[in-house]
Order: structure tokens, then sequence, then C-alpha cells
């Protein structure tokens, strides 16, 4: 078990950095830098709960890139940790201890321990002025990917009287994301004048470590809803919305072998809930929602309430899960790897449309015995090929962390559609051998 304490946050005036030092019990150290600066207006405006939920949530994605998963796993993937978290009031963090481990525990795969310390956080931040003075009816996430894209097309499209403020991270080791949103925006402002405001992108970064980082991010999510909600709680916004389409919500997983270790679930119903539950009994009246929790992502692109202009920019956005890993790649200079699963999600979603993104692999230049490089492909295939039931689906739904049973048959019905999308996308884009691999 990995014993790590979460120092109480110390912020640097002149470089506008707040850092938080972490320290493991064997003496291994690191350091989380946050650009704080840019959260300063929002950060004074809110309650002593709300900081201390964001810098939890900080503290999570450095301590999940602090150990490296191979070196520190149990079981070959989930690691043991257990942390002291720094935050103002401890009766009020003890409440919700139980909810926040299951949350963290589901999210990153691993086994979460959890106590907290009273911090000596100073809330004497130096005052600067609120840039963002609108009214915003809602706070919405914008990754750079497809779905945050056709959540905010979706939105602008159709509110011309109501303002949204968007907010998002970037961490210079996960390379990307941060031009991809800027690529974005740039065409957004042109289509939809006045409607928006950007936070600019909140550098959250582990800058320094005397071990080996891990590579993953599964608490990424954790933190855009903790930047999120200090940014709409300093505004008195009351909903955050998290785009993302309900195949990749619920990540139903493909093989066994998928259910933890290979299965994401940054927006999965059981992560949301549980962060619903713990905003509430910390007295946040804050709401996070999916709107597209029970569509498919092709769904999300046919239904797009400005079609034409999401055409235009899509190859702009990117879905790739896989991106910083090109020595597999046909195409090197591609922006997408092809055949990791987002790849095939978002291709599968795109067959209406004229899709111009550049692909690094084509399922059909995938010999069958290069297992590592179409592993994703071999185990979809696997997946269309076998036959399944509707309980069968409903069961691995439960299985899989689904625990509001009101939901369960529009879940069930969103995996079956999903594999519907994927079947669809085999046949028109496969050749004879691997469309015979799932009999179509």
């Amino acid at each position: 078990m990995k014993k790590i304490n979460v120092n109480t946050p110390v912020y640097d005036a002149k470089s506008g950095i707040l850092n938080i030092k972490l320290s493991e019990e064997s003496g291994s150290m690191a350091k989380i830098s946050i650009d704080f600066k840019t959260l300063l207006p929002f950060a004074n405006m809110v309650d002593s709960q709300v900081k201390d939920f964001f810098i939890l949530t900080c503290a999570v994605y450095g301590v999940d890139r602090f150990i490296n998963r191979k070196q520190n796993s149990v079981d070959g993937w989930s690691r043991e940790i257990q942390i002291s978290f720094p935050v103002s009031n401890v009766p009020i963090w003890n409440s919700i201890k139980q909810d926040l481990q299951e949350a963290l525990s589901f999210l990153t795969g691993d086994y979460w321990t959890i106590d907290f310390y009273k911090s000596n956080f100073s809330n004497s931040l130096p005052e600067l002025p609120m840039l963002f003075n609108e009214k915003y009816k809602q706070v919405n996430l914008f990754s750079g990917g497809l779905d945050s894209l056709i959540g905010a097309v979706d939105f602008l499209s159709t509110h011309p009287d109501d303002k949204i403020l968007f907010t998002s991270h970037y961490d210079p080791h996960m390379k990307g994301p941060k031009k991809d949103q800027e690529d974005l925006l740039k065409k957004l402002d042109k289509q939809y004048k006045g409607l928006f405001n950007f936070v600019p992108s909140i550098k959250v970064t582990l800058s320094e470590t005397t071990s080996k980082k891990e590579t993953t991010f599964r608490s990424r999510s954790i933190l855009f809803i903790g930047i999120a909600l200090l940014i709409s709680q300093g505004k008195k916004v009351s909903e955050i919305n998290v785009p993302e389409n309900g195949s990749v919500s619920l990540n139903y997983p493909l093989s066994p072998s998928r259910r933890t270790s290979c299965s994401t679930r940054t927006t999965h119903a059981f992560v949301l809930d549980k962060i619903n539950s713990i905003l509430s009994n910390l007295k946040i009246k804050t709401l996070i929602l999916n709107p597209y929790e029970f569509k498919t992502k092709g769904e999300m692109v046919s239904e797009c309430k400005d079609p034409d202009f999401l055409e235009k920019i899509i190859n702009l956005s990117n879905s790739c899960g896989k991106r910083g890993h090109r020595a597999y790649w046909d195409k090197k200079s591609s922006s997408h790897c092809g055949i990791c699963m987002p790849c095939i999600y978002r291709q599968a979603s795109l067959m209406q449309v004229k899709d111009i993104t550049p692909y690094g692999n084509d399922i059909i230049d995938l010999p069958p015995f290069r297992k590592k490089k179409g592993q994703d492909v071999n185990i979809l295939l696997d997946f269309l090929r076998k036959k399944i039931s509707k309980d069968e689906i409903k069961t691995e739904l439960i299985v899989n962390g689904i625990k509001n049973l009101d939901k369960l048959d529009k879940y069930v019905d969103v995996v079956w559609r999903t594999r519907s999308e994927l079947s669809k996308w085999i046949y028109k884009n496969g050749d004879n051998y691997i469309r015979s691999k799932i009999e179509l």
C-alpha cells in the first residue's frame, strides 16, 4: 500500500502558481503545480468546501500520476492508495468519506483509503478583478473532443439569449488538447460571436517527482469537475454540463478483462451520481449533468442542432485515446490512430457525414497476427460476433456499476444501438475477412 500525504497548498503570488507537495512514506516526493492566478477571481467568491473540493481534485490527479501503476499494482493493474487530504472542516468531510472513496476507487480502478486533516491554507488570497462579469446559464466542460464540441454547438445554436461559460484543463505532458481547444474556439467565436466566454485552459501538472510517472490519466474527469465547480460557484451558476455520449460513458466492457483495467469510467453514471451526492452533502448547490447519457455517439452527431457548421469543423476535434503513442501508426502525421476504441466510436458515428479526419491506421490493413497494433479491433470483432440478449446487457451493466435501476432499460438500449452502429461501420469499412469475423 502506498501511503501519501497531501501537504497544505502554498500559493506563490509572484508566479501565480499554487503548489501542492506530495510525500510518500518511503521518502518519494512530488509536486503538483496549478495555474491558480487564472482561477483567483472565482476562488475568492466561493465557500471553503468548494475550494477544498478543487484542491482535492488537483491532488487526486497528481497522486494518480505520481504512483506508477506497473510498479505498484497488487494485481497487475490496481493500486492500494492510502491518502490524507487537507480540508478546512474535517467533520464535514468525514461525513462524505465513504462516498469519496467509492467514487475514486471506481474511477481509477484502484483501492483508495482516505482521511482528512485540518488545513492551514490561507484564504487571504490577492484580489483580482472578475474578467467574466456576464450572467451565465451554465458552465460546460470543453475538452477539445467531438462530444464536447457537439455540446457547445447544441447550446450556442439554440440559446441566442443566454450565455455559456466554457472551461477546461491541460497538462503539458499530454500533447494536443490545449491546441484542439484553441482551434475550435476560434471557429465557434466566428459562428456564435458574443454568445460564450472561455476561461483560459487551466494548467495542472505533476511538475516534479522523484519516481517514474504513471502514463494513464484516469482521474482527469474529476479534475475537470473540480475546476468547473470553482468557476460555476464563483459565478453563482448551478449547472455544470459534461457532454459525453452514452456509449463511452457506460463503456460497456467488450470482454471480461475490460471490466476494470481497460475500461475508462470518466463520465460513468456511477461517478457522476457519487459526485453529485458528495456535493449535496457538502451543501454545495451545483448539479453535474450529462445531457447525452442516453444517446450513442452517432445520435449525437446526427441530432446536432447545427449540422452544417459541425461538419465543417469536425476534423479539428480530437477523440483519439492513443495520440501520444505513434509507434504503430502507418501514417505518423495523422491526428488519430484510427484503431483504438475512441477512434472506432468516432468513425462509426461519422458514417453519415463527410469525415476528413486523418487516421493513422485503417482496419483493413491490420493483419490478424498484429496483436498489439490491432488489439482493440480484435476484441471489438469478438464482441460483435457474440450473440447477446438485452437481459445479458442488463446484468453486465449492473456488474459494471449501474445503481440507478430507473435508468437501466435506457442504458441497455444505448448499448444495443451502439452495437448496431459499430457493426454497420465494420460492414462498410472492413474487407471480406473482417466482415466474416462478425458473421455479417
